[in-house]
C-alpha cells in the first residue's frame, strides 16, 4: 500500500465516479482503477461497488475511508513540517504576489488570518507568476497570488477575480473617440502587451483572446508593467492592453482607457497553493479568500473611481481639462 493509492480511494469516494476522480488526480482513469484494484487485493475485500450507472462504497470501504483520510492528512502535515524546517522559520506564511497584484488581498485577508493565527507572521514576497509556480512546487512559498497560470498536478488554485482588459490610448488617437473597441479594430496596429518571459500563460491568453475576436495581432513591444507601458502610449507610439483595475490606479493626462466590446477579453487573478498541504494557516487563508470573494470584496471597480475621465466609455477630455482635474 502506498500514499497515492489512498489518495485515489479518497478521490473516488468523494466523486463517486472513476472518471472524475482521474481528472481530479491528473491521471488516466485506467491508473485509478488499477491502483484501487491492487489495494483491494491487498486488503482482501472490495472497497467500491461498481455498476454501469453508479459507484458506491462497500461496508469495508466505509470503514477504510476515515483511516485513509487521517493517514493522508498526517503524511501531508509531516511533509509541510519538514519543508518549513528546511526552507524557512516556523511561524511564517510566505505569500507570493505578482506585479500589480497584492495590496487588496493583503488589506482584506491578512487581518482575518492574524485574528485566527496570531502567532503566524505573513511574509509578502514579490515574484513573477512563473517564479511563484516554481517556488510553490519547491516548497519555498506557501501561497501565490498570480495572473493566469497553468498549475499542473501539484498545485490547487482558486479564482479570486476575473478582470476585463481595457485599451490604453493617447488622447488624440482616432480610436479614443470610440465608447468601446471591437478587438478587430486593433488589427495591424502596434500593440503593447505583457512580456511573455514574465508570464507566458497571461501573454498567450491575452493574445489568443484578441485573435479569437478577429484581431490580427502585431506586437510593438512586450512590457513587464503598466508604468513602463504608459510613456509609449503617451508618445502615441503604440496602443496598450491592460486590466481595468490597473487603469483605475493610473489616470494620466493625455491617456484615455476604453473597454472592449462584449464579450470582453479578460485576465484571471488566482491564489495557488500546494495540493498536498495540510498546513492549517494555508488552508485557513484559502477559505478566508474564498469567503471574501463570494461576498464581492474583490470585484473590479472601486466606488468613486468610475467617473474618472477616459474610463468606461466617457468621451475623451482635452489635455487642459486633465491638467485642471488632476493638477498635472
Amino acid at each position: 500500500m502506498d500514499l497515492r493509492q489512498l489518495e485515489y480511494v479518497i478521490a473516488v469516494a468523494e466523486e463517486l465516479h472513476f472518471g472524475r476522480a482521474a481528472v481530479r488526480m491528473h491521471v488516466a482513469q485506467q491508473s485509478v482503477s488499477e491502483q484501487i484494484r491492487r489495494l483491494e487485493r491487498e486488503i482482501g475485500a472490495p472497497l467500491f461497488i461498481r455498476t454501469s450507472r453508479r459507484v458506491t462504497l462497500t461496508a469495508v470501504g466505509e470503514a477504510f475511508l476515515p483511516e485513509a483520510r487521517r493517514t493522508v492528512a498526517a503524511a501531508r502535515h509531516a511533509l509541510d513540517t519538514g519543508r518549513r524546517a528546511a526552507t524557512g522559520p516556523a511561524g511564517e506564511l510566505r505569500l507570493g504576489y505578482a506585479e500589480d497584484l497584492g495590496p487588496r488581498l493583503f488589506q482584506l485577508a491578512v487581518p482575518e488570518l492574524r485574528s485566527r493565527f496570531p502567532d503566524i507572521r505573513p511574509l509578502p514576497c514579490p515574484m513573477t507568476t512563473a517564479d511563484q509556480v516554481t517556488a510553490l512546487c519547491d516548497g519555498r512559498l506557501d501561497i501565490g497570488f498570480c495572473w493566469n497560470a497553468e498549475t499542473g498536478p501539484d498545485l490547487d488554485s482558486l479564482l479570486v477575480t476575473r478582470e476585463s482588459l481595457v485599451v490604453a490610448l493617447a488622447a488624440g488617437h482616432p480610436l479614443a473617440a470610440e465608447t468601446a473597441i471591437d478587438p478587430a479594430r486593433l488589427s495591424e496596429l502596434p500593440l503593447i502587451v505583457v512580456e511573455r518571459d514574465i508570464n507566458p500563460w497571461l501573454h498567450d491568453h491575452v493574445v489568443g483572446q484578441l485573435r479569437t475576436r478577429g484581431a490580427t495581432v502585431r506586437i510593438h513591444r512586450e512590457i513587464s508593467s503598466l508604468d513602463r507601458l504608459l510613456p509609449l502610449v503617451l508618445a502615441d507610439a503604440a496602443i496598450g492592453i491592460t486590466i481595468g483595475g490597473a487603469a483605475l490606479a493610473r489616470i494620466l493626462a493625455g491617456i484615455v482607457y476604453r473597454p472592449f466590446t462584449e464579450p470582453s477579453p479578460h485576465a484571471d487573478h488566482r491564489i495557488l497553493w500546494r495540493r498536498d498541504t495540510a498546513d492549517p494557516a494555508v488552508l485557513a487563508f484559502v477559505e478566508i479568500v474564498r469567503q471574501l470573494r463570494d461576498a464581492g470584496a474583490f470585484r473590479p471597480g472601486l466606488p468613486g473611481l468610475l467617473g474618472f475621465p477616459g474610463l468606461h466609455g466617457e468621451p475623451p477630455k482635452s489635455p487642459a481639462h486633465h491638467r485642471r482635474t488632476f493638477g498635472r
